[in-house]
């Protein structure tokens, strides 16, 4: 602002040189007056190519026509200020006395080109000071007011090559009002930036003080489309500060982001469709900004406590924030035009494609703590949790979520970086799996109050392909509970493995499983069931991407009551929304069938064994009858132990000897 002063408190100068020749001096001896005052005093080559025309009505002054002035030799060869037309009105009575007190000061059309190079250099700070300096006799400034300055139709161009920065802003209109540079002065102007409409209106107590590098008194307020800011406290602009009071009111979502040059993210109710914020706002020389005690009002959704924003070219945002009752539910809604659920009417996920482009409006930090929290598909309790969000990249960590009767702790995380993933690593304690499942599977038969570790990491752009692509393994602990719709012992009771009885249930006192999920299937093979009367194990896989089921469950009756107990394995399968049980009446039979084949071969084992016995006992006999009749009939003692083989073969070698001693001896 300071080189607009010095423009303008120079060319009112240039009035005075104007009045006093009125009617003396010819409008081209003037122009070139004025030209070489202005350069005298600024360093700046003014030039007047119009006609120049001393005014006495509406009020004493001057018009100047196509006027423009001169850019720094480094700012290129175009001018820095060019306009069509000039006019400047000044008091007769304050012109008498001394003093330049304009009254009215009017710019039509012009182009003003602003630049800062490399090393911090502005264009718009001049060499000369206007009306000479403290040591040149008659430097003085004299005393300056502009009740009126008025602006119409410019173009502000801003190059900021040291922040490699630029702006333009068009159709740029501006009111002054400046009765004393040391007092208020008022300020009202509207242009587009981007093609957007945006107005601004402010007070300043005292623009002398504020240029002079003092913090001052300001009121701001700002509008775009339907979205309104206002500022009241004290500012600074070397360097540039403010401390007040702020209250924001977002409701034009489009045409704020117009304004910065962005594309709007698609928000869910809830989330801050529309926007008020209200707090203690500081705003520091290092681009910091602090809102302290904010009440931040997201939709329906209130939330108090403090928030940090580094300004840059992506903010950096800190918040730590504190809700009631918050409502999120929208989040759950398919918010995406044409026939993104074609699956859901086929009961399956929807084709839907999930839109987190809000992810990468901001960075930050934040925490959370809240009572309860509406997420539509699920109904937190207390909630305590925090995040950070960088590079489209959102990691929460709770250490209390109240889910479900129970509590959750652990981690998860959204990646918005080219393409969306999902990823997290959670321990449940108490969790009520009736409402889980119903929830999530639309399944509502277990009923437990279940411990569960999930790890898990899906990839898709829409929840039918994230459900089809998760890996991910866990366990789960249901402890004691109840599965409706299945009554194993009924069916143990009544010897009917095809037994359904009034309101069937099965009664557990603990259920444990471990899980292994692959490309949307989650497979088990380790279920251990223990319910009275019963054990049970369990093994199948349950598709998630699909949501179907396939189960089987062995379980084992009476076991301590009946030998081998009794068996009655039980199919479950079908999809989730229409799950049956039956009985695996093969697997009876098959049971049954092998039991059978085991007597059988047991029968024939004995009877074997039987014939066994009786052969050898026979086979005793004989030989026993067949030594008595060698004893008679040959002659042989059987000695103890000895075989009849043995016997015999002795028995004959000695009566052979015998007779051979006798041929030999003649006796």
């Amino acid at each position: 602002m300071r080189w607009i002063l010095r423009i303008v408190m120079t060319l009112f100068t240039l009035v005075v040189v104007a009045v006093a020749v009125l009617f003396l001096i010819p409008t081209e001896r003037i122009a070139r007056l004025a030209e070489a005052e202005f350069e005298k005093n600024t360093g700046r080559q003014l030039t007047l190519a119009g006609e120049v025309s001393p005014q006495i009505f509406p009020r004493l002054g001057v018009v100047l026509n196509d006027v423009t002035i001169s850019n720094a030799d480094w700012a290129g060869p175009e001018p820095m200020l060019e306009a069509e037309r000039l006019d400047m009105g000044v008091t007769l009575s304050a012109l008498i006395g001394g003093e330049i007190n304009v009254e009215a000061f009017a710019i039509d059309r012009p182009v003003i080109r602003l630049m800062r190079d490399a090393q911090g250099a502005a264009n718009w700070d001049f060499v000369a000071e206007i009306g000479g300096g403290e040591d040149e006799p008659g430097g003085a400034t004299p005393e300056i007011s502009l009740p009126k300055g008025v602006v119409t139709n410019a173009t502000l161009i801003y190059v900021d090559k040291q922040a490699g920065s630029s702006e333009t802003l068009t159709e740029l209109d501006a009111e002054i009002g400046l009765p004393d540079l040391n007092g208020a002065a008022m300020l009202r102007l509207s242009a587009r930036r981007n093609g957007q409409p945006f107005a601004m209106e402010g007070r300043l107590d005292g623009v002398q003080p504020l240029l002079d590098g003092d913090v001052r008194a300001v009121a701001l307020e700002f509008r775009t489309g339907e979205t309104t800011a206002r500022f009241e406290g004290a500012a600074g602009l070397e360097p540039l500060q403010a401390k007040g009071k702020l209250n924001a009111d977002v409701v034009d979502q489009a045409a704020l982001f117009a304004l910065l040059g962005a594309t709007p993210p698609v928000i869910p109710p809830g989330l801050g469709q529309h926007t008020q914020v209200s707090g203690d706002l500081t705003l520091t020389a290092e681009g910091e900004m602090f809102l302290r005690g904010a009440s931040l009002q997201l939709d329906q959704n209130l939330f108090q406590g403090d928030i940090d924003v580094t300004l840059g070219d992506k903010p950096f945002v800190t918040a730590r924030m504190v809700g009631d009752r918050i409502d999120f539910s929208a989040m759950s809604t398919d918010t995406t035009e044409g026939d993104g659920a074609a699956n859901a009417g086929a009961g399956g996920w929807s084709d839907a494609r999930l839109d987190v482009s809000g992810l990468s409006a901001v960075d930050g930090a934040f925490s959370l703590r809240a009572n309860a929290i509406d997420l539509g598909s699920m109904q937190l309790a207390k909630t305590t949790l925090k995040g950070e969000l960088s590079n489209s990249r959102l990691v929460l960590e709770f250490t209390e979520l109240g889910v479900f009767d129970g509590n959750v702790s652990g981690s998860f995380v959204v990646n918005g970086r080219g393409g969306l993933s999902v990823r997290g690593d959670m321990v449940a304690e108490g969790v009520a799996m009736q409402k889980v499942l119903a929830d999530f599977a639309g399944y509502d038969r277990l009923v437990a109050d279940g411990a569960l570790r999930l790890k898990f990491l899906g990839v898709g752009d829409t929840m039918n392909e994230l459900m089809n692509a998760l890996d991910g393994a866990g366990s789960v602990d249901l402890g004691a509970g109840e599965i409706l719709g299945l009554d194993i012992a009924g069916m143990i009771k009544n010897l009917d493995a095809s037994y359904r009885g009034e309101g069937a249930k099965t009664v557990f006192n603990d259920m444990t499983a471990s899980f292994a999920i692959e490309d949307g299937v989650l497979r088990n093979d380790d279920l251990d069931f223990v319910a009275p009367l019963l054990t049970a194990q369990g093994r199948g896989t349950l598709d998630l991407g699909g949501q179907t089921i396939k189960y089987y469950v062995d379980p084992v009756a009476l076991a301590d009551q009946i030998k081998s107990g009794i068996r009655v394995p039980v199919i479950i399968e079908g999809p989730w929304s229409n799950i049956k049980f039956r009985p695996d009446l093969k697997a009876l039979i098959d049971t049954e069938l092998e039991a059978e084949k085991e007597k059988l071969k047991a029968a024939a084992k004995a009877k074997e064994a039987e014939l066994r016995a009786k052969a050898d006992a026979r086979e005793a006999e004989l030989k026993e009858a067949a030594a008595a009749k060698l004893e008679t009939e040959i002659g042989v003692e059987r000695e103890a132990g000895q075989s009849v083989e043995e016997a015999v073969k002795d028995g004959i070698e000695d009566k052979l000897k015998e007779r051979l001693e006798r041929l030999l001896g003649g006796n």
